[in-house]
């Protein structure tokens, strides 16, 4: 459906070409019904959008569609610079969608085309602005179709993300076990997952049960020993640690600014 939809988009008009050189690590932003769409690019860095229980990796090799009309949250996990394109089309989806290609210098290359056509403005910009966007789309989709050539990756690896998203909980959770639930090696289940998250998925985990932490402490709960137990972890040494490491603040220091 996605596919279909992006394959009949046509360009109505482009808005903007940015770069954002960084962004706060561990801060969740959201956005609901988008106004237009969006390509994203990290040249550098990590970031982590999600729609319900399913998350989408932005990084260097996988850029992210955010199409007109979706609700989605997002979070910095590995700071780098980004650029987006921001245009508007004639069709809303609600499905964001990452791809996987090898090579980003086609998109990077047109985003700058873009850039200094639209900071010039001479008599054709509109038009080249919209042949460099259409060359990128067709790009991303010509590497979904090889993509699809090949097993679904995503879909080997839901029984893992299946249950981390039914039992975080769990303070039992291994690559092990999860390599064992999707049918694979330990080795090559790890080095799969990357590639599809840009992860491991022992981080995916933890990125998991700190954002359901982080719903906790945005409301009444007993104490962070409460907390760290009900997100699967055994110690409150264990899980402050890790809190930290993700947000950039402690519970406690998370609780009372939420609370501000």
């Amino acid at each position: 459906m996605f596919i279909h939809s992006v394959s009949n988009l046509a360009i109505t008009k482009i808005f903007s070409a940015n770069r954002l050189l960084s962004s706060p690590i561990g801060i969740t932003t959201h956005r609901n019904n988008r106004n237009g769409w969006g390509i994203v690019l990290k040249t550098k860095g990590k970031t982590i959008y999600t729609v319900g229980d399913k998350q989408v990796l932005s990084d260097r090799l996988h850029p992210v569609i955010l199409p007109k009309g979706c609700s989605y949250s997002w979070e910095c996990v590995e700071p780098g610079e980004c650029i987006i394109i921001e245009f508007d089309g004639n069709i809303a989806e609600p499905e964001i969608m990452s791809f996987e290609i090898k090579n980003n210098n086609l998109i990077i290359n047109n985003f700058s085309k873009i850039e200094k056509s639209m900071s010039t403005k001479n008599t054709c910009y509109k038009l080249e602005c919209n042949y460099y966007l259409y060359e990128i789309l067709l790009f991303l989709l010509k590497s979904a179709k090889q993509e699809r050539q090949h097993p679904n990756k995503q879909s080997i690896l839901k029984p893992a993300t299946k249950h981390i998203t039914e039992n975080y909980s769990d303070s039992n959770i291994t690559n092990e076990l999860l390599a064992e639930l999707c049918a694979m090696s330990t080795v090559y289940f790890r080095k799969t997952f990357v590639s599809v998250y840009g992860i491991s998925p022992i981080k995916y985990l933890h990125n998991f049960r700190i954002e359901k932490a982080k719903a906790i402490l945005h409301s009444d709960y007993e104490s962070v020993e409460q907390v760290a137990f009900s997100v699967g972890y055994n110690s409150i040494y264990h899980f402050s640690k890790m809190f930290k490491l993700y947000t950039g603040k402690s519970p406690s220091e998370y609780a009372k600014a939420s609370r501000k």
